[in-house]
């Protein structure tokens, strides 16, 4: 735990983004943005990538001034991933396997994480 950070004490993700890399671990449901379903908990997101950084994040400059740093500072573009990976998302009752994306600083952690259509595989 000394090289990890909480945020709001549910959700814990490494401090080292090289960590980002390889996988996480999911502690507790993870509401998925413009969705019902949620990061089913004790799952693992795993072929973790980074897809886009910095200035080429369409919506870097939202994000810089919607997540502000824990002393109340904006974030630099640099800062800022953009990433994908696989997970099971599940609506309460049914389990997927589906692609998700987010996007990370290292301060702030993982934020708005959406879910792509396709990769419709059942869990059994």
């Amino acid at each position: 735990m000394d090289n990890e950070i909480k945020i709001s004490e549910k959700f814990v993700l490494p401090q080292d983004l090289s960590a980002m890399a390889k996988k996480f671990f999911v502690q507790t449901e993870k509401p998925l943005k413009d969705s019902e379903l949620f990061l089913k908990k004790g799952s693992t997101v795993t072929g973790v990538k980074v897809i886009a950084e910095g200035e080429n994040i369409r919506d870097v400059q939202r994000l810089i001034n919607k997540y502000l740093l824990p002393n109340g500072e904006k974030t630099q573009a640099q800062d800022w991933y953009k990433c994908r990976g696989t997970a099971v998302v599940t609506n309460g009752t049914e389990e997927k396997i589906k692609e998700i994306h987010w996007y990370q600083c290292a301060n702030i952690g993982k934020i708005e994480f959406k879910i792509k259509e396709w990769n419709e595989k059942n869990v059994t």
